[in-house]
């Protein structure tokens, strides 16, 4: 991409009528919320105080083991099924 390219593209950018009314559709769209974002989150600290550290939102996943976490005992048990029926598949076929 060389500098005229770049130019060329912030000129259609900024020129394009099109890309304006994007822009402000999505803007739109993003502020489109029926709390105001500071009060959502004066709500959620009020509501992690009120019960405590709210544990049943913490994510359960920090109650696993870390192979458990990242699925090894998973991805081992489907391999050992994956050796067991091979070394059955061929000890069929070579007898």
């Amino acid at each position: 991409m060389s500098s005229t390219d770049l130019l060329n593209a912030l000129k259609t950018i900024i020129n394009d009528p099109y890309y304006k009314e994007n822009a402000m559709r999505l803007s739109r769209i993003h502020h489109d919320q029926p709390v105001k974002p500071l009060d959502r989150a004066v709500f959620w600290i009020e509501f992690v105080m009120r019960h405590k550290g709210a544990k049943h939102l913490r994510p359960l996943a920090q109650n696993l083991t870390w192979y458990q976490y990242h699925s090894l005992d998973v991805i081992g048990f489907l391999l050992a099924c994956v050796a067991t029926i091979t070394f059955f598949v061929i000890k069929c076929c070579l007898l």
